[in-house]
């Protein structure tokens, strides 16, 4: 009985979302390749077979297109990438009878884009979701935005893997450098919400004097040390290689 309601809530919410745009939000479980309908600007429905992302919403199977899910590229790669975070969506097609429905994350997010990024101006501070982790950057969805991270916008320091640091879901804390509502644009950073560890470091070090310093990895133009004077640990900073 409880099931058969939940499922009976979750339903309503599916056709609230594809009748008057409500945006729901589930998990991203999965990637297939699938034949969906879709419907064009001018009404008439066609037939595709595309990559989509799979997402559970209240046990029904949720199908965002590549191209609806508004990254920079839709291949699988950046799809796969999504895997386990949780996508914001609007309903564009639904199929009680087979417990199926086909949204879109990038009507979805134009909508928030529209409300949010007026109400903030440069520097304001706010919380932003990793929807991604690569390498050497994170995507991270703010305020309707996908924004490009860097190590540099996220971390003081040399950083070999963001995978180390990051993981899809972390809501992280970022300061807005730039933000015009009109032009949607957006730069934010993590690193700035956080107090810079090398700020006093030359209190540490005496000009001229002499440091045994480990070396632990390497940036593209300089290596970076651990710097060590006796048995006293003065963190890392960065030496000409």
């Amino acid at each position: 009985m409880i099931e058969e309601l939940e499922k009976q809530i979750a339903w309503q919410n599916i056709n609230t979302s594809e009748e008057q745009n409500k945006i729901l939000t589930g998990k991203a479980i999965a990637i297939e390749s699938e034949k969906v309908k879709l419907t064009h600007d001018d009404g008439k429905i066609y037939e595709d077979t595309i990559n989509c992302i799979v997402v559970n919403f209240k046990n029904i199977k949720v199908l965002i297109p590549g191209r609806e899910l508004g990254l920079d590229k839709d291949d699988k790669k950046n799809i796969r990438n999504l895997i386990g975070s949780e996508i914001k969506f609007i309903i564009l097609e639904s199929d009680k009878l087979t417990n199926t429905a086909v949204a879109s994350r990038k009507k979805a997010m134009e909508r928030i884009k529209s409300i949010q990024l007026k109400k903030y101006e440069t520097g304001d501070v706010v919380y932003a979701k990793v929807i991604s982790v690569w390498n050497k950057y994170i995507i991270a969805e703010c305020l309707g935005m996908d924004v490009k991270l860097k190590i540099s916008d996220l971390e003081y320091g040399y950083v070999a893997n963001l995978n180390s640091l990051y993981q899809v879901g972390d809501k992280i804390k970022v300061k807005i450098k730039e933000i015009d509502s009109e032009k949607r644009i957006l730069k934010i950073s993590h690193r700035e919400t956080k107090e810079d560890p090398y700020k006093n470091i030359r209190k540490s070090f005496t000009e001229g004097g002499e440091y045994l310093a480990k070396v632990t990895g390497f940036s593209d133009n300089r290596s970076i040390c651990n710097i060590r004077s006796g048995n006293r640990y003065n963190g890392n900073t960065s030496c000409m290689a």
